[in-house]
């Protein structure tokens, strides 16, 4: 018996966001889902694709015509160029306003497939169907869609809902092993700022945790993190803004490295980096800081993570985080495991220096 979906509740509206749990979803998504629709498209990648591709296609197919739209791989094609191009094939398909866009890939796919959504045609309907495990615990849910641009990661975008995410835990069996990190990344991060018991979990045995199978378990628990933030806070005016722990610092790396160093690695960094800064500022209690500090060291140690880019760099681009005001780099920072400071005026987020920034790593 397939578990129970999650249901994201937003506030002043109707339809709500299900979230499916189960195997081989591939084989059998739910076809009343797209009851309706004159048409779909599924948005996938030329790794993904060729390893479900044809059987999604062959599902949807009963549902209503369904034609597959193939993008290369790899975060460098997350541009306007790509979206533009989906966009045209979209329309030479005959998608129309009663259509439906699905998403079969990772945090690229997603991100790319739910912009094209928002904008094409003024919004049309897509689904989620995250194939990693970093799509799966945080990029597909929430509704952030958007693309890169030389100025830094996830600079133009919107806030679109899905009207379904589809979590099958068969895709995961055909990730690569150096894709876990990415995943486990996001995983310790929801454990720091939401559930203390995840965090001693990982932490008791966290070797453990460097396999799939081990951390397929974690799943359902870190997207129903995400899932009652996002539910209180959709478009990150406070709360929402805790689920970018670690990510002011691992974005600038991310942007600066021109992608070359993975989201998942940029995280940790970005945990290490800001876990400190919250010690130094007197927000992280320092018994809880160093636990912290231990885990995400073993992790670096193991997937021999490093920073090769330029420190200035990094501080340039962190300058550009869409967190910021005034000129002034703000930060989501943690006072313990398992719960995030409230910041200033219960914002959830506090002033970071640029020299406290540019100090914090060299504890790398």
């Amino acid at each position: 018996m397939a578990p129970p979906a999650l249901e994201i509740d937003f506030p002043g509206r109707s339809e709500k966001c299900s979230i499916l749990f189960g195997d081989n979803l591939v084989d059998r998504l739910p076809l009343e889902f797209f009851s309706g629709v004159s048409s779909i498209a599924i948005v996938t990648d030329d790794i993904v694709g060729r390893l479900y591709g044809k059987r999604v296609l062959t599902h949807l197919s009963e549902a209503s015509k369904t034609s597959i739209i193939t993008i290369p791989h790899g975060e460098r094609v997350k541009s306007l160029t790509t979206s533009s191009n989906i966009a045209a094939q979209m329309s030479d398909l005959g998608i129309d306003r009663s259509s439906a866009i699905v998403a079969l890939g990772g945090g690229v796919v997603g991100d790319l497939t739910g912009f094209v959504a928002s904008i094409f045609k003024r919004g049309i309907r897509y689904f989620q169907f995250p194939t990693t495990l970093l799509a799966q615990v945080d990029s597909s849910i929430g509704g952030k869609c958007g693309v890169d641009t030389r100025w830094g990661k996830n600079q133009i975008g919107t806030f679109f809902q899905p009207a379904g995410i589809f979590v099958d835990s068969s895709v995961l069996n055909t990730l690569p092993k150096s894709e876990v990190i990415n995943g486990l990344g996001e995983i310790v991060k929801s454990s720091i700022i939401a559930d203390r018991e995840m965090f001693d979990e990982i932490a008791r045995s966290v070797e453990d945790y460097f396999e799939i199978e081990k951390l397929k378990s974690f799943v359902r628990r870190t997207c129903e993190i995400k899932a009652k933030v996002v539910e209180k806070d959709e478009r990150e005016v406070n709360l929402r803004k805790i689920l970018n722990y670690g990510h002011t610092i691992g974005h600038a790396i991310e942007s600066s490295s021109h992608y070359l160093i993975s989201h998942g690695r940029c995280v940790i960094i970005g945990m290490i980096c800001e876990g400190w800064i919250a010690n130094k500022l007197g927000i992280f209690q320092e018994s809880d800081y160093i636990r912290q500090k231990e885990l995400l060291l073993k992790i670096k140690a193991k997937y021999k993570i490093t920073v090769p880019v330029n420190r200035r760099k990094i501080l340039s681009f962190a300058m550009l985080d869409k967190k910021n005001t005034s000129n002034t780099i703000r930060m989501s920072l943690p006072e313990k495991i398992g719960r995030m400071h409230s910041g200033e005026s219960a914002g959830f987020t506090d002033p970071v220096s640029k020299e406290l920034i540019l100090q914090s790593l060299d504890v790398l």
